[in-house]
């Protein structure tokens, strides 16, 4: 116990080193935003600690507390700060991941995910909070280390972060997970096939920003990120969001946009706003498809799928079976499974209907198990299942059968000792693939009622009349 409570010490404090250490890159990266007498451009730190803490906040540690304020603390002294600067700086900084973290405590996980449109309200509302506990803190540094007042040092500190914060946290909230369990590989290769006209888009619209420039060229990337938003995902959405905004406020610091201004912050505080509030519209779009995607997915499983078994509907599997055989190569053998399972009115009688529906669960779990991705599965109605083997002869389709026999026997004896229902299974195989899916079901359902005058419990295999 004293080894694992050790060895949790130890992967936390590592943890929390992390964080201290990504805190103080993205420091790096921001001051080298800076333009001579001016704050960072573009400042990524807050918003990618608010983000990760969002996302996990069971790192939100005492220890990783420190190490992030070592990291901005380390970063300015680094590159030339003084200590009371710094100190200053830090303090503005901290005040607001803090108050975004405990902002966000209030949100449900799954909005902090953006998963709806409901969630891109949170994340605004949340945001503009944090931001304005960051001005509360600024303002006062303005004062003190740059001599202005505190309304100007507050709407200068609130509305660098607000662009920030829409800008990179919505982009670590929908970070995809790289647990190997949690990818699908044919998922990311349709979404960067899908990426590729969005992302050529706003290449353009970059491009056209830098060469037309002006006041407007702030909406140029508009397009492309409802193009992705339409046609990828939040996180693509995201991403091409942050590199839109990024690129706009490096253009207009610089004077490609004809906007920036003297001061404090190169770009002003009405850009700022602008920008962040524009990053929402192509967000909130992601998110409504993704909301619309998950309802017609809902809808597209209730109609194809038993609620209870997760098995195909049967005019589904009608379906689906006669597309399989008809784009079948031709000469390879079809079989098909009808299984019944033993006695199931007695489980219902004896145990209740709840028992009978776990016993249906579990023997569709039991069959799915010893199934390849190629079979189609579907519950008829009641306690009768049929499947359909693609390229499986009499024989390999049989030895399936009594597997999935004798797994049944073994399982309902170990739960409901002798009231556990057993299987019947009647086997039917086309050789040659030629014979229809109706004709092959009539087959293995004569075969079935053999098993069960039988004495039930076993297997009889039949071979399909073309």
């Amino acid at each position: 116990m004293f080894a694992l409570e050790k060895s949790t010490s130890a992967a936390a404090l590592r943890h929390s080193l992390l964080i201290g250490v990504i805190v103080f890159v993205a420091c790096l990266i921001g001051i080298l935003s800076r333009l001579p007498g001016t704050l960072a451009v573009f400042w990524p730190t807050n918003a990618l600690l608010l983000g990760l803490l969002v996302r996990s906040p069971r790192s939100a540690t005492v220890p990783m507390w420190l190490c992030a304020v070592g990291g901005y603390l380390a970063a300015d002294l680094v590159t030339g700060g003084s200590i009371e600067s710094a100190l200053w700086l830090c303090a503005s900084n901290m005040i607001g991941v803090v108050g975004g973290f405990y902002a966000f405590r209030w949100v449900a996980a799954e909005d902090r995910r953006l998963s709806s449109i409901r969630s891109v309200g949170y994340l605004v509302s949340m945001t503009m909070v944090a931001a304005a506990i960051t001005g509360c803190v600024g303002g006062a540094a303005n004062v003190v280390l740059f001599g202005g007042t505190w309304s100007a040092g507050w709407i200068l500190w609130f509305s660098g972060n607000l662009v920030n914060y829409m800008t990179i946290v919505p982009l670590v909230l929908t970070f995809p997970s790289l647990r190997p369990e949690d990818r699908d590989p044919e998922a990311v290769v349709r979404v960067l096939r899908l990426s590729v006209i969005p992302a050529a888009l706003l290449g353009v619209c970059i491009l056209l920003e830098w060469v037309i420039g002006g006041a407007g060229a702030i909406a140029f990337a508009m397009p492309a990120l409802v193009t992705a938003a339409l046609l990828t995902n939040v996180f693509v959405t995201s991403l091409m969001t942050a590199v839109s905004t990024a690129t706009t406020l490096i253009l207009t610091a610089d004077g490609h946009l004809g906007t920036a201004v003297a001061g404090l912050s190169a770009v002003s505080a009405s850009v700022r706003i602008g920008l962040a509030l524009l990053a929402t519209a192509p967000i909130a779009v992601a998110c409504v498809i993704h909301e619309r995607r998950r309802a017609l997915d809902a809808l597209t499983e209730a109609v194809m799928l038993d609620d209870l078994t997760g098995a195909l509907r049967r005019d589904e599997f009608m379906r689906k079976s006669t597309d399989a055989i008809e784009s079948l190569q031709s000469g390879l053998p079809v079989s098909v499974l009808m299984m019944d399972l033993d006695h199931f009115k007695k489980v219902n009688d004896t145990l209740g209907h709840r028992t009978g529906d776990t016993v249906l669960v579990a023997f569709a779990d039991q069959v799915r198990r010893h199934l390849d991705h190629t079979a189609l599965f579907a519950r008829l109605g009641g306690e009768e299942f049929v499947v359909l083997l693609i390229d499986t002869d009499l024989d390999e389709a049989t030895r399936t059968a009594e597997i999935i026999r004798e797994a049944q026997q073994e399982q309902s004896m170990t739960t409901l000792g002798e009231l556990g229902p057993t299987v019947s299974i009647g086997v039917a195989c086309s050789p040659n693939g030629d014979a229809d899916v109706a004709s092959m079901i009539d087959c293995a359902d004569e075969a079935l009622y053999l098993a069960k005058k039988f004495d039930r419990n076993c297997t009889v295999s039949l071979t399909a009349r073309s």
